[in-house]
Formats: C-alpha cells, structure tokens, sequence
C-alpha cells in the first residue's frame, strides 16, 4: 500500500509513509558505517535522492523497501568515499615526509610517525586491498559493510584482508628483525 501512494498518490504523503516506515531501517545500516551524525545526514540524502527520483520507482519490479535501502547504500558508499579522500587531503603522507626531512625526528611526535608509516603501509599493498584494510582496522567496519560499500562479495573482501594483513605482518616482522639485527 505504501509502495502505491508512494508511486501514484500526493508525493508528500508518499514520501512520509515511506520515511515513517523505513527511515530507521535506513538509519540503522548507516549507523554501521559511520558517526550517528553522518548517519542523519546520510537517511536524509536517501530520502531527497527517493523524492527526486520516485518516477522511476515501478511498484511491480519490487518492494519500495529494498529500492529504498539500494539508494541508501550508494548514499553510504558515497559518503565513505567522501570521507576517504577528506582523509588523504587533510593528512598527506607526503607533507608529513617533508616535515620530517626538513625539521629533523626529534620535532615530530611519535604518533604522527607511526602514521607516516601505517600509510606507507597501507599505499604499498595498492587498491582495493589498501582500502579495504584502513576500513576494516582503522575505521572497525564489518566485512559485510565494508563488501556493500565498495561493491564487492563478502568472500573477496575477507580474501583480500586476510591476504594484506598477512602481508604487513611479514613486512613488519622483517623489519623489526633487520632493526635487531
């Protein structure tokens, strides 16, 4: 019923009724990925992207729930993609090589280091495996989001971490070896 008001009926009435009954599900998997903030401002996109497009909404080809939760989900991906290159523009490994170059280690704290080196890390296991780890270990996303933000099956995902985390290991085991050495 709501999927037809949505579709055919006053746009404002559609467009509440779709939000009463699945805003919280749409809240609920943006919450997966991001800040409860974020996530308002994510269900918010979803339902003006939904407003925009309801013409192309066909009642017949499924549920306006799962129509809902695909716009949701490009929304989610747009978002983590945002936040990704916000990320990379606001701490440039580059930048913090220069400042180490020009200004010496003893000026820069340890822990903007050991940043400059988990992004070396990280840079060195190449796309989408240097992704998919900076979002499961330094965002703790879930390999079920981490597969539905970047369009990829659940096992792939699983396959790349567990391969590019073995890979850092080896390379930070060698390296501490060749430091003891």
């Amino acid at each position: 019923m709501i999927a037809r008001v949505f579709a055919d009926g006053p746009a404002e009435d559609g467009l509440r009724l779709a939000y009463e009954r699945w805003g919280g599900l749409v809240l609920a998997l943006a919450l997966r990925a991001m800040s409860r903030s974020d996530a308002e401002d994510v269900v918010q996109r979803t339902f003006v992207s939904a407003w925009r497009s309801r013409d192309a909404y066909d009642p017949d080809a499924g549920p306006l729930g799962a129509w809902l939760v695909r716009i949701a989900r490009r929304r989610i991906a747009d978002h983590c993609r945002s936040s990704a290159v916000q990320r990379e523009r606001t701490v440039a490994p580059e930048a913090l090589f220069e400042q180490l170059e020009t200004e010496g280690t003893d000026d820069v704290p340890v822990a903007v280091a050991e940043a400059i080196a988990v992004e070396e890390a990280l840079a060195s296991l190449g796309e989408p495996q240097g992704t998919i780890v900076r979002m499961a270990v330094l965002e703790d996303q879930p390999t079920a989001v981490i597969a539905d933000t970047l369009q990829m099956p659940v096992g792939t995902v699983k396959s790349h971490l567990s391969r590019s985390l073995r890979r850092l290991r080896d390379r930070w085991e060698g390296a501490h070896d060749a430091h003891l050495a």
